[in-house]
């Protein structure tokens, strides 16, 4: 029978076990590649018809026919795998929400928003198991009409396309036991950093090219009814 003394080290050894996991845990996904780790290229980009999005001037339509293009990204070839043998981090859904529309600050451009859900297996080094996480994001970018110097007509300007550093979560999918438990709280924001530089890698230049075949009237027409109130989509 364990005496009181001999149970107090124990739970001191297993706490100082995990807290020394955690810690090289965290050491290894800093070496994380957010490229494919099989070649080190970027996914192959779908093919794109955009010459739909260039005639049509229905922002409902031109919006889906978005989506439907970036939900067609093979996330499946995302399996990420550190320098540190045992730790990979496996992309297995990419769920792409909507594409919000709000006023930007100034009043004088679009702001959009895409909001993700990622679902993704983390395999820990040196206990061998793995978890499934669910982790959210909106990626941000915006639109802007300006007028060419040149021929006087209006064009179109894609602004950055970033994250929204305050509406990221990660929730730990399926229970789990404490130890676990306690190891992707640690890692959870060097979690969220890596998923959130892939994604920004990978779907930024897609939706920013996107938006660049949108036609100038679809983008005037949604200012317009912006700024009178006729659509109003807070972000």
């Amino acid at each position: 029978m364990f005496q009181l003394g001999s149970l107090v080290v124990l739970c001191g050894l297993l706490i100082g076990t995990s807290e020394s996991l955690l810690g090289n845990i965290g050491s290894a996904l800093n070496n994380v590649n957010v490229l494919n780790s099989a070649t080190g290229d970027a996914l192959p980009k779908p093919n794109l018809d955009v010459s739909s999005l260039q005639e049509t001037k229905d922002w409902p339509l031109a919006k889906n026919n978005i989506l439907g293009i970036l939900n067609t990204l093979d996330v499946g070839k995302l399996n990420l795998l550190s320098s540190q043998k045992g730790l990979g981090l496996q992309i297995n859904k990419l769920s792409i929400l909507d594409l919000q529309v709000g006023l930007s600050s100034d009043g004088k451009g679009i702001d959009l928003k895409l909001p993700l859900v990622v679902d993704a297996s983390v395999t820990l080094p040196l206990i061998g198991s793995t978890a499934d996480v669910a982790i959210s994001l909106d990626l941000i970018t915006s639109l802007a009409i300006q007028t060419d110097a040149t021929t006087g007509l209006p064009t179109l300007t894609i602004g950055k396309c970033s994250s929204d550093s305050d509406k990221i979560s990660i929730s730990l999918l399926g229970r789990r036991n404490t130890l676990i438990n306690r190891m992707m709280d640690g890692i959870s924001g060097l979690l969220t950093n890596t998923v959130t530089s892939l994604l920004q890698n990978q779907v930024c230049p897609l939706l920013q090219g996107l938006l660049s075949s949108l036609n100038i009237n679809i983008a005037q027409d949604l200012l317009s009814s912006l700024l009178t109130g006729q659509l109003a989509v807070p972000l």
